[in-house]
């Protein structure tokens, strides 16, 4: 990848190309990389790099773009002549651009050492782990662990040099019986500090998981009380963080700053600047992002987006933080008379859009509580539920961790997301499988 001081040399290379009034340049370079592993192997090993640099200038009135993913002085010539070339057979813009100056940002690192050098070695090495434990506890595993390292930019001739580079790493497992009698999952995702991944705890959790969910039970569907771990939580969440940006619907006619609408225990922040996280601290417009708090004790405090905005300084999903406590998942069963342990939700899909009514199935380790203890495993259920009413119901918060947000495990869209503890969840039919 490409240092800040190296694209600061490419960028200024550009810059001293005389024959424009305003140049731009966008650049971006990336490695998607990642190890793959299936019953006691390593079954896929994969690397992706590209880069590619757009040269934009403005003659006046005429603007003209070019782009490469050759960056030596020969090719940004070429690619300089040719956006010139462009523009000078481009019709005038109505109106000349004017381009943005310096911006000061939010300063990040997110490129610490651990994750800029993980590589399939050091991948090798967790996959052999967690396979060595795997082995011992009776189960099979399959697991993904994901490196993204990446630069972008964006310069100008007007002092702009908008720079954020980001490597991370994600650590994902299922486990299951050999037979298909059990099925576990653990996982942490969008990490910069890859100390922070410990495939030996994960691989512990997603066994147990699977060995202890054999043999499960049909309860009668209904409404339980649940403690979502944070993937199901933050799959749950990104449910309805689109009501904050100005897609808000039905549900949010005539809401604004100050209304109550969510539970005491729902504060969720944009965090920008978060050291854990470590994510962009400047918006897609180039400008500064800020800190930003959306819900504060369930009130609503600023809306991104739409006729409502009340705060352009960030979106909802940047450093999107939902505040929890210092409650451990185990912290939370021990404080739960009855309910459901959640570990994993599979295939959501909407309902009704006016009130967020989603649909979906639990999988990977579904749990009955009882007076503080886990007392047997339940066989799975399809569930009905808005993020609306099921964030209006929460009763105990437990410890953030990194988490993402999608059905897929990018980390660019991790948070930090906590166990949670709703009641009323609606289980509406059994769904058999592990």
């Amino acid at each position: 990848m490409y240092s800040r001081d190296q694209v600061k040399a490419i960028t200024d290379k550009i810059f001293n190309m005389s024959g424009a009034d305003n140049i731009e340049v966008n650049f971006s370079s990336s490695e998607r990389s990642g190890t793959r592993f299936a019953n006691s192997s390593i079954s896929a090993n994969l690397v992706q790099f590209d880069q590619q640099l757009t040269i934009t200038t403005h003659v006046g009135a005429k603007v003209g773009s070019s782009s490469t993913r050759d960056f030596s002085d020969a090719s940004l010539k070429l690619t300089f002549d040719e956006a010139m070339t462009n523009g000078r057979g481009a019709p005038d813009r109505a109106t000349p651009a004017v381009l943005m100056g310096a911006q000061e940002y939010i300063p990040v690192d997110a490129v610490l050492p651990s994750a800029k050098s993980f590589g399939p070695a050091e991948r090798a090495r967790m996959v052999r782990t967690s396979i060595d434990i795997s082995k011992k506890m009776g189960t099979v595993g399959s697991g993904f662990i994901p490196k993204n390292h990446q630069t972008t930019c964006e310069a100008n001739t007007k002092g702009l040099f908008a720079f954020y580079e980001v490597a991370d790493a994600s650590f994902i497992l299922t486990c299951r019986m050999a037979d298909g009698s059990g099925s576990g999952w653990a996982g942490i995702t969008g990490i910069k500090d890859i100390g922070m991944i410990n495939p030996v705890e994960i691989t512990e959790v997603a066994s147990k998981k699977a060995l202890d969910s054999r043999k499960a039970r049909a309860l009668e569907p209904g409404r339980y009380t649940v403690i979502l771990e944070p993937r199901a939580n933050a799959r749950f969440l990104s449910l309805m963080t689109g009501i904050l940006g100005g897609g808000g619907g039905a549900f949010m006619q005539g809401k604004k700053p100050g209304d109550k609408i969510f539970s005491d225990l729902f504060t969720l922040k944009s965090d920008v600047g978060n050291p854990i996280l470590r994510q962009t601290t400047m918006l897609g417009d180039n400008t500064p992002a800020a800190p930003v708090t959306w819900l504060e004790k369930g009130v609503l405090r600023n809306l991104s987006g739409g006729p409502n905005s009340t705060s352009p300084k960030a979106n909802v999903n940047m450093s999107l933080v939902m505040e929890g406590s210092d409650l451990t998942t185990a912290d939370m069963i021990k404080q739960t008379k009855r309910g459901l342990l959640v570990t994993f939700f599979w295939y959501i899909r909407g309902v009704d859009n006016a009130t967020l009514l989603n649909t979906g199935m639990t999988r990977d380790g579904l749990f009955l509580i009882e007076n503080g203890e886990i007392t047997m495993p339940v066989q799975n259920f399809r569930w009905n539920m808005s993020p609306l009413v099921g964030y209006n119901n929460v009763s105990l918060v437990g410890k953030p961790v990194p988490m993402s947000m999608g059905e897929s495990y990018d980390g660019g869209n991790s948070a930090l997301i906590p166990p949670v503890r709703i009641e009323d969840f609606y289980m509406t039919s059994i769904s058999p499988a592990v």
